[in-house]
């Protein structure tokens, strides 16, 4: 083989495994990270049990089906 692409592979070689090094540096490093510090706990919000989005307020329904059958009647 020539010299030259010999000198390729090597170099691919050594740079591959200079970057696997650092990945694995990095993936540690998160680890220690993620298990020595302690995520705080946020309360989830209150469902009511109704319809999502706007419709989730009884009163939304209320002030609209109140004011539609007091037309009806």
């Amino acid at each position: 083989m020539n010299y030259r692409f010999k000198n390729f592979i090597n170099s691919a070689s050594a740079n591959k495994q200079a970057f696997d090094n650092s990945i694995e540096s990095v993936r540690s490093s998160l680890d220690n990270m993620v298990s020595t510090s302690s995520a705080p706990v946020v309360p989830s919000p209150a469902k009511t049990g109704w319809l999502k989005g706007s419709l989730s307020y009884p009163w939304v329904i209320v002030c609209s089906l109140v004011p539609s059958l007091k037309d009806m009647f």
